[in-house]
């Protein structure tokens, strides 16, 4: 049998695996291509909305609180000082999510030992602690505690998950009632609402500083960030004030022992450094405690020796001696017919009838006749000039807040008796602080200071407003005020030579006139012939023990003055004698307008 012949194989045309993975690659590279359309147009069409949600879940801009400015006393006694706080908040549900879903609440994420270490530092009962912060439905707890930065650094330390701080300040005033008028208070906010803390807001509030952050997702600080944004807080100016301590807790204690002796509703005490213009103290009542200022009345806001003009009644006389005296119209012993006489239908009387003093005579015994013969001498133009140059009806820009002020009448619209009335402090109106300005003239030899709230560093030049020789006179003749048989008798103090001058006004009702209810003043300074302290002291409207300037304000003036000049170390001029007796003649002086 033949054999076969061998069988041909076929040729047959793979499909590589070339080609195949060739076709993969392909649509995986269209599939990225989409992709990174898409994520470019994403990109594109919804940048700024993007940019907004990125930072809003990472980066921050923190405030960093400035600490306002202080307010220190002539001695750096703190009157005003703040301090930065912390207060801690927390997110519960942050605290305790479990770290895998589906895991349960970790209860043991805070220890009982951490518990209780927070409760101490916290000042609050350990149970209310721990029930806030294991309420899982809250996620912003804010236990309204204010830390100090030590407080805050211990409770840090305890490492409590989801702990952070929100910045806040406080204001403080150490020495309560004693400054407040003056010094005043800011709210909550760190706004200045009333005295230097109003008036200096500006200077005092600083600049806050910007931190920039970055947050986790339950807003706490994980990382701060170096960048250009970021600027530190700048405080505020310190402010050092011209008031003594010592002599303002004096004021304040003499004033309000009158306002009770006497059943008065207000009063102030003003003192000025009778060489500088430097007010070293000044004190209102009623008062209030600028910590605690939402519990008083808004009245008790007040400061009655700036915020309240009045008549201000024999305290005048003074200059219109000065006045005359340096215009060379009348000498220190120049006679006066001092029996009452009529202006019009008004008799103008004292009220005790003098048939003649002297011009030193009408400052002792205080003699309003006297000083009406003496203002009829000048045209009306010439004592309004008068008066605007010692500072009468304008505001002494003293940088004391508040301050009121009364234009005076334009001259022409004096009468006869107008002029009279204002010779002896009425028909005229004029604050605390500007009667005690006025009195500069006489202790800077005839030069006004203007008052300052402001320590100063020398004394101001003044303004001329009488001659030296004629100032002189005057500090000599007002002595005669405190000796015996003057009306300011009991403003004596001893061992120093006083010069004053009292003066008890009647006040004006609401219906217009006037009725029988006072302000009792007495201003003057001493050592009369060198002099050191000008005090101011008004009680408004005394009751059932006396009226009389001498009487109720005197001894006040005379317990600051002696208190002040010990406290400045002035030494005494004469020596002391014994009080002399006051009777009710040496104390009693004209009170009509």
């Amino acid at each position: 049998m033949a054999a076969e012949p061998p069988k041909t194989i076929k040729d047959v045309s793979p499909v590589t695996s070339n080609s195949r993975l060739m076709m993969v690659l392909i649509v995986i590279c269209m599939a990225f291509v989409c992709l990174a359309v898409y994520s470019v147009f994403i990109h594109v069409s919804h940048r700024t909305e993007l940019n907004r949600f990125g930072e809003n879940r990472l980066i921050r801009s923190i405030r960093e609180p400035a600490l306002r400015g202080m307010i220190t006393d002539r001695d750096g006694t703190v009157l005003a000082v703040s301090r930065h706080l912390r207060v801690p908040t927390f997110n519960p549900q942050a605290i305790y999510e479990p770290k895998r879903k589906g895991d349960p609440v970790n209860w043991q994420t805070i220890s009982d030992e951490q518990f209780a270490k927070m409760a101490e530092i916290l000042k609050m009962p350990e149970n209310e602690l721990k029930g806030k912060l294991q309420d899982t439905s809250v996620k912003y707890l804010n236990l309204k505690k204010e830390l100090s930065l030590a407080e805050a650094d211990e409770l840090k330390a305890l490492k409590i998950p989801s702990l952070r701080f929100e910045e806040r300040s406080e204001r403080s005033y150490p020495t309560g009632n004693l400054f407040s008028h003056i010094v005043g208070f800011a709210n909550s906010k760190g706004v200045g609402l009333e005295g230097i803390e109003r008036t200096e807001n500006d200077n005092l509030k600083g600049e806050d500083g910007k931190q920039i952050v970055i947050r986790d997702r339950h807003g706490n600080i994980v990382e701060l960030i170096d960048s250009p944004e970021n600027t530190p807080a700048r405080s505020g100016q310190t402010l050092v004030l011209s008031v003594n301590q010592e002599i303002q807790r004096l004021a304040r204690d003499e004033l309000g022992k009158a306002l009770r002796q006497f059943n008065a509703k207000a009063g102030g005490v003003v003192v000025l450094d009778a060489k500088t213009g430097e007010i070293l103290a000044m004190t209102s009542m009623p008062d209030y405690d600028a910590n605690f200022y939402t519990q008083f009345p808004e009245d008790s806001f007040r400061n009655y020796a700036v915020g309240v003009t009045m008549e201000p009644g024999s305290v005048m006389k003074p200059f219109i001696v000065a006045k005359a005296i340096d215009d060379g119209k009348i000498g220190r012993h120049t006679r006066f017919d001092t029996r009452p006489f009529p202006i019009g239908r008004k008799m103008i009387r004292d009220t005790h009838e003098y048939a003649s003093l002297t011009s030193e005579g009408i400052l002792q015994k205080s003699s309003n006749v006297g000083t009406s013969h003496i203002a009829a001498m000048y045209q009306n133009q010439t004592l309004y000039d008068y008066f605007t140059a010692i500072g009468f009806g304008r505001k002494t820009n003293s940088g004391v807040s508040g301050e009121q002020n009364t234009p005076l009448k334009p001259p022409e619209r004096w009468g006869q008796l107008d002029k009279a009335v204002m010779s002896y402090g009425y028909a005229m109106t004029a604050n605390m602080l500007q009667m005690a300005q006025a009195y500069t003239i006489f202790t800077n030899d005839g030069k006004l200071l203007p008052a300052t709230i402001y320590k100063r560093d020398h004394a101001p030049a003044g303004t001329p407003v009488i001659r030296p020789a004629t100032a002189a006179v005057m500090r000599d003749m007002m002595i005669s005020v405190t000796r015996e048989g003057g009306s300011g008798i009991n403003g004596a103090v001893p061992g120093y030579d006083v010069a004053g001058k009292t003066g008890t006004a009647k006040k004006v009702s609401e219906s217009g006139g006037y009725e029988d209810r006072y302000r009792a003043s007495f201003v003057g300074f001493a050592p009369a012939q060198n002099p050191r302290l000008i005090v101011a002291v008004t009680i408004d409207d005394p009751r059932g023990k006396g009226y009389y300037g001498g009487a109720v304000a005197g001894p006040v003036f005379r317990n600051v003055m002696a208190g002040g000049l010990r406290a400045l170390g002035v030494k005494p001029t004469r020596a002391v004698e014994d009080d002399a007796p006051v009777s009710q003649e040496a104390v009693a002086e004209p009170s009509e307008p």
